[in-house]
């Protein structure tokens, strides 16, 4: 009888996969934030920074940071929503598993790259 209405616990499932995956992936593009902002950081100082403590560098660094703020949660509110949609409107497709893949590599490269900086 539920089948008949159109309610089918395999796609149900793998719809709660989906949004748990795009959760995951929504969390850790945020946790990732931080990182991108650290790393921006670490180039700074390796490249430029010549003072110590408190000197010029620290506060040019300090903005650095700051302006990288805004871009940085743009581009991740753009890719939640972005990705969630795509997700929404071409569920169960393989483009839709794609972006996925796409995705993962892409925060997977930011956390390998952070071991090198």
């Amino acid at each position: 009888m539920l089948e008949e209405e159109g309610w089918q616990p395999r796609k149900a499932v793998l719809g709660l996969f989906v949004f748990a995956l795009w959760l995951g992936t929504a969390v850790v593009g945020f946790l990732e934030i931080n990182t991108v902002l650290t790393m921006a950081t670490r180039v700074y100082t390796q490249f430029w920074g010549d003072y110590g403590f408190y000197g010029s560098d620290y506060y040019a660094g300090v903005a650095l940071r700051q302006f990288l703020v805004l871009p940085l949660a743009l581009l991740w509110i753009a890719a939640v929503i972005g990705c969630g949609e795509y997700h929404y409107r071409r569920f169960g497709q393989p483009r839709s598993w794609r972006l996925f893949g796409w995705v993962i590599a892409v925060e997977l490269s930011i956390l390998v790259l952070a071991l090198f900086i």
